[in-house]
């Protein structure tokens, strides 16, 4: 074995030593990153609660059509469901609001979720909300979800008979004049959830369905929170919006400083800019003069410089050209045969067609024009 060659294997034999060294005193950790929600997830936005209550022996239903569950302005729904809607369906169904009136009077429990269009939608005053004598206000703070991967602060307590739980919600609205079940916010009197009683059923209003959303049980203790959403029954069915907000009116509710401001400065840049400029003015258009002006042009230019010849045997060599590729033989014969010949080709009569062979170009300046409009004539139709 050559020196060099002893080298190179105790060389690697000491690397191969050194990197398993490194690789037992590494303390490994395991870390769970999140990233984001699946395929299925996006397109079920309760698909985590479906699960989560499937695991309590519980069902939840979303709503796809109003055959489903709306039959001849009666809700169809049995007594052990409970009912959670989207404000925004209450334009979107036929016939559903007086349906909700009459259910929830006979026992039916029904969870209303506010919409954030609900101004738009002029949601403000219906008969549902006249069952109780809650009002909506716009909350003095709005909460909302910076991030979905962020753990949310808990701003309400839920205490029930067992015990209690915290939980965080969305909200851009808060309710008043409760005088049912209340869960205020943390710190504050404002109301985030109320429970009333009608007749023998009841309403429980919320401000948004984010806290049992698939992003909202990821935290806190929300699936406590939908468990006790609804009680006793064995079933949850969700009526959810068929429309959604525009991105126009999305941009106005999350700001409508920045969306004037933005407006504002757009014109003064308009404005700087045409002040810079100047007035518009309209752009030079091209026109294309007539083949006549062409033709004038030429022949003055020519005439002026003594070249009329010149451009008589360009026409001449031209429309010779023409005809030679349908009667090969025209170079031979005579002016009289060659314009006899022209005119059984092009109909134009034989006479002016030999004026053409024979004279030289009129110094007269309109018939000079007409004169070499007949030799273009005759090479087109040739």
């Amino acid at each position: 074995m050559s020196k060099s060659k002893g080298f190179l294997i105790v060389g690697l034999a000491i690397l191969v030593l050194g990197i398993g060294y490194l690789i037992s005193v590494i303390e490994w950790n395991m870390v769970d990153e999140e990233i984001g929600l699946t395929r299925e997830a996006e397109q079920e936005p309760l698909l985590a609660a479906r699960l989560f209550l499937e695991s309590y022996q519980k069902d939840l239903t979303t709503i796809t059509s109003s055959e489903s569950f709306l039959k001849n302005k009666t809700i169809t729904l049995s007594k052990d469901s409970s009912l959670l809607i989207d404000e925004a369906a209450l334009v979107e169904y036929e016939g559903l609001i007086p349906a909700l009136v009459t259910w929830v009077k006979q026992g039916g429990h029904l969870i209303y979720t506010l919409s954030p269009r609900r101004e738009q939608l002029n949601l403000e005053y219906n008969d549902v909300i006249a069952l109780s004598e809650v009002s909506v206000l716009d909350a003095e703070e709005v909460a909302f979800r910076e991030s979905v991967l962020d753990t949310p602060i808990s701003n309400g307590v839920i205490i029930t008979d067992e015990h209690s739980f915290s939980i965080h919600l969305a909200h851009r609205f808060t309710f008043e004049n409760c005088t049912g079940l209340d869960i205020s916010k943390k710190d504050s009197e404002a109301t985030l959830i109320c429970e009333m009683g009608v007749n023998e059923g009841y309403i429980t209003f919320v401000p948004s369905i984010n806290a049992i959303s698939n992003d909202g049980l990821r935290h806190l203790d929300h699936g406590e929170y939908l468990l006790w959403l609804i009680g006793k029954n064995n079933k949850l069915v969700y009526l959810p919006s068929t429309q959604s907000t525009s991105w126009a009116v999305l941009l106005w509710q999350w700001s409508w400083q920045v969306v004037l401001l933005t407006l504002i400065l757009s014109l003064l840049l308009m404005w700087q800019l045409s002040m810079r400029l100047g007035v518009a003015i309209e752009p030079s258009k091209h026109s294309k003069n007539l083949f006549a002006k062409h033709i004038e042009a030429v022949g003055n230019f020519l005439f002026k410089y003594q070249h009329h010849d010149v451009l008589k045997n360009a026409l001449l060599i031209d429309l010779a050209n023409a005809v030679e590729k349908r009667h090969p033989k025209y170079k031979q014969l005579s002016l009289n045969e060659q314009a006899s010949l022209i005119s059984s080709l092009t109909g134009k009569n034989t006479s002016d067609i030999y004026l053409l062979l024979s004279e030289p170009l009129p110094e007269d300046e309109n018939k000079r024009v007409k004169f070499i409009k007949l030799f273009r004539e005759l090479r087109n139709l040739l």
